[in-house]
Formats: C-alpha cells, sequence, structure tokens
C-alpha cells in the first residue's frame, strides 16, 4: 500500500503536484534509511568502544566524534520523514476550535513559516559545509576529520527536510489534510 495513502489523502504520484510530491517523498524515505543506517552506526561504534576499554583496556579513537557526526545525521535525515508521517509536534487544539476555512488559512501559515525556517537552516548548514571544504576544516580531535563531510551529510537532512515543507505545502494545496501522529494528539 502507498504510504500517502495510509496518511488519508491520495497516492503522492496522484492528482495535482503528483510529479513534485511522489520524488521528494521517495527523496524523504531514502533520508530515513541513511538516517536509521547512521543510528546502527552509533550502535555498533558505541558497543566496539565498550568492548575495547573492558577487554582491552584501551578507547578507540573515533567511536565518540564518529557518533556524534552520526547522530547529527540521523537527526536531519529524519526529521523530513517525521513531518512526513506527521509525527513532529503539532498544537491542533486550535485548529478544531475554528472554522475549517480558517484553520486551513492556519495552516498554510504555519506551513509558511516552516518552510522558511527550514529554508534558512538548510542555507545556514550548507553554507557552513561549503566553507569547511573550501578552507580544509578539520577536527580539533586526534582524527582530525574533515568537517565539510559530517556537516554536508547534516545539510542535506535539512535540504530534504525544506523539500518535505514545501510537499506539505503542496499536499494542503491541493485539498489534503496534513498527517497527525496518534501518539502525539
Amino acid at each position: 500500500m502507498d504510504k500517502s495513502v495510509e496518511r488519508g489523502g491520495a497516492p503522492a504520484s496522484s492528482g495535482r503536484f503528483g510529479a513534485i510530491i511522489a520524488p521528494i517523498d521517495a527523496v524523504t524515505r531514502a533520508g530515513n534509511l541513511v538516517a536509521g543506517l547512521a543510528l546502527l552506526a552509533i550502535l555498533v561504534m558505541i558497543t566496539a568502544e565498550i568492548v575495547s576499554r573492558n577487554l582491552m583496556g584501551r578507547s578507540l579513537p573515533f567511536s565518540w566524534d564518529y557518533s556524534a557526526y552520526a547522530m547529527g545525521t540521523a537527526f536531519m535525515m529524519a526529521s523530513a520523514d517525521a513531518l512526513r508521517r506527521g509525527a513532529h509536534v503539532r498544537v491542533t487544539a486550535v485548529l478544531e476550535a475554528v472554522p475549517y476555512r480558517f484553520s486551513r488559512v492556519l495552516e498554510f501559515g504555519a506551513c509558511l513559516a516552516g518552510l522558511a525556517a527550514c529554508a534558512a537552516l538548510a542555507w545556514a548548514l550548507t553554507e557552513m559545509a561549503w566553507l569547511s571544504f573550501q578552507r580544509g576544516s578539520t577536527s580539533a580531535t586526534v582524527m582530525r576529520t574533515p568537517l565539510a563531510w559530517p556537516q554536508g551529510l547534516t545539510a542535506l537532512g535539512a535540504i530534504i527536510l525544506t523539500l518535505q515543507c514545501a510537499a506539505q505545502l503542496l499536499r494542503l494545496a491541493r485539498g489534503e489534510r496534513l498527517a497527525e501522529g496518534a501518539a502525539i494528539e
């Protein structure tokens, strides 16, 4: 079953804006996969660190740094799919208390504000990664990791989140209700 049908709307590929929303949703799902792999990498690195410390009496020089980079990657890469599925916190009490037409205006306004905030975040993170790349910036740790790589992954997650914000706006424009996570209500 198509994931967008599970959300209560039409399939992403059907209807108005489907040719735009469907590829954004595909990229969003790919970002979610990267987030899952990043969490798995954290598990492996921290487990290896614990085993190394307890059995060999020495720490792995990369485990904490790379786990932190993976956490930033996981956080940003998963945020777009959380938005798509309605897992972000939304205050729906106001939407339920006002007339339907006004609630739609509020939803559009909130989506536009979210899109602007996410675009600013994506711009800033992309600029930071680009500057790190240009300057050859490395971490101040023993690993001397080129910072453009972890910063670039975080920026990519912010770009995907921005695209998903735009897709949410298009969903509203075609008359859909945005997903609301049942556990969040």
